[in-house]
């Protein structure tokens, strides 16, 4: 059984893996950014919220954020510039084709509304590409 993108369940299993994998966390390493992803139109009518704080290639705090479809908030290309760096939102499916290798980040880059210091992520992007690959070692399910 895997875990839905976007949920309590995905982002435990992040954290517990991120303390036993030490290719991923050499990889990882120095990687600092603060990141919001919103899938739109997740199964169940949901929209679903990932904020992500990875310091010095240690995640800090991995958020999770479920609403009702649609959700202004989530949708709001607004978020908090002293929380977050930047802030994604997608379509849910696409984003999951992302996360389990099925969509390279570039493809996924056009598909998306992005918002924030675009500059200071850029600047990391191999370390995003890590931690992409990463995911696609989880049982990720949309």
């Amino acid at each position: 059984m895997g875990f839905k993108l976007f949920t309590e369940e995905l982002r435990d299993e992040i954290m517990r893996r991120q303390s036993l994998d030490a290719e991923f966390q050499q990889r990882l390493k120095g990687l600092t950014f603060r990141l919001m992803l919103v899938g739109m139109e997740a199964p169940g009518g949901q929209d679903r919220a990932l904020s992500i704080n990875l310091q010095a290639g240690r995640f800090i705090k991995v958020g999770v954020d479920i609403h009702t479809a649609p959700s202004f908030e989530l949708r709001s290309p607004h978020f908090d510039k002293s929380k977050f760096d930047a802030k994604f939102i997608g379509d849910h499916m696409m984003l999951y084709e992302l996360v389990t290798g099925k969509m390279d980040l570039p493809t996924a880059l056009e598909k998306v509304e992005a918002y924030g210091d675009m500059t200071k992520l850029m600047r990391q992007a191999a370390g995003f590409t890590a931690l992409l690959e990463f995911l696609t070692t989880l049982d990720i399910e949309p």
